[in-house]
């Protein structure tokens, strides 16, 4: 009888609920190792289990073309939980022959209810009152809110989309950065435009795209100088298409009016993080997608596709 094969699971979801993934996994007939993660193994971590394993239910880990080098010939495929693969070199798992699945769209309109969120959050300054309430003061700030405001998307896929629709319903002008989706048909309610125009004219700039190096600290300096005073930012993207170092001096100089951060450079954000001391700064947890419905989802379909893999 041949050896059940043996599943490294690393992705942050599952550790939070062992128990029942372990017996999961038992009962597909596949032996998990479950890994030490704080937020995601590093490349030194992801290689102390190189040639261990089958498969692979990943999180946010460091997967390099070394890592992926190193995992073989044994590994035969990575299951990825949810959508992003920004963190796995894809181009040297095709070289190598791995087949790498995720849940691509699983998190759109998770993602874009806490979006629209954070924009009435910053506009309407809710947190900033129940700040002041809970210590006593009963404050009365005058907001922007969003009606007749213009928002700005950068990346108009399957989350910019359903950020936008919410927007709509709350009357706002909607453009949108994405020279791909620009070349589609299909999107006469969008107007799509150049990064420094978007910024121009936008009252909130919105962050919906892919980690890549194209957008790697694509929102600059450059992009907040063009910003308007009272202008706020939304990102539930990645922490890295926003050069945070920027983003603190444009707060700190008063140049833009706010930012809603579900992601940051460095996560968890660090205790001595500047970002912590601005009253006009919302801050997350990269929790965005954490939708019940959303979560039990990506789970079914990360066992799917472990499946494909072994089989």
């Amino acid at each position: 009888m041949s050896e059940a094969p043996r599943v490294l699971v690393s992705n942050l979801m599952m550790l939070k609920e062992r128990e029942r993934f372990d017996a999961a996994l038992l009962e597909m007939g596949v032996v998990p190792v479950w890994a030490d993660v704080n937020q995601y193994l590093s490349e030194a971590e992801c290689l102390a289990y190189a040639g261990t394993v089958d498969a692979w239910l990943a999180g946010d880990d460091r997967v390099t073309r070394g890592v992926l080098e190193a995992f073989l010939p044994r590994l035969r495929g990575i299951s990825k939980w949810g959508t992003g693969l920004d963190s796995i070199d894809l181009d040297a798992a095709k070289a190598l022959g791995i087949p790498v699945h995720n849940t691509a769209g699983a998190f759109s309109e998770a993602v874009a209810e806490v979006a629209l969120g954070y924009m009435l959050m910053l506009t309407r300054y809710l947190l900033v009152v129940d700040r002041a309430v809970r210590e006593g003061a009963w404050p009365k700030p005058q907001g922007l809110g969003l009606h007749g405001r213009t928002l700005g998307l950068v990346g108009y896929g399957a989350i910019g989309q359903g950020i936008a629709r919410r927007a709509r319903g709350c009357g706002m002008q909607i453009m949108a950065y994405d020279p791909w989706m620009a070349t589609k048909g299909g999107h006469e309610d969008v107007e799509f435009v150049d990064l420094p125009a978007l910024a121009t004219a936008a009252d909130v700039l919105c962050l919906a795209c892919a980690l890549t190096p194209e957008t790697h600290h694509l929102i600059d300096a450059s992009i907040f100088a063009l910003m308007k005073e009272e202008a706020v930012l939304v990102n539930v993207a990645r922490g890295p298409v926003v050069d945070e170092t920027a983003l603190i001096a444009a707060l700190g100089e008063g140049s833009i009016g706010g930012a809603g951060l579900d992601v940051f450079e460095v996560e968890p954000l660090a205790a001595d993080s500047p970002l912590r001391g601005f009253g006009n700064v919302v801050l997350g947890s990269h929790n965005a997608n954490n939708l019940r419905s959303a979560v039990e989802a990506v789970h079914a379909n990360t066992l799917s596709n472990l499946k494909r893999i072994l089989t």
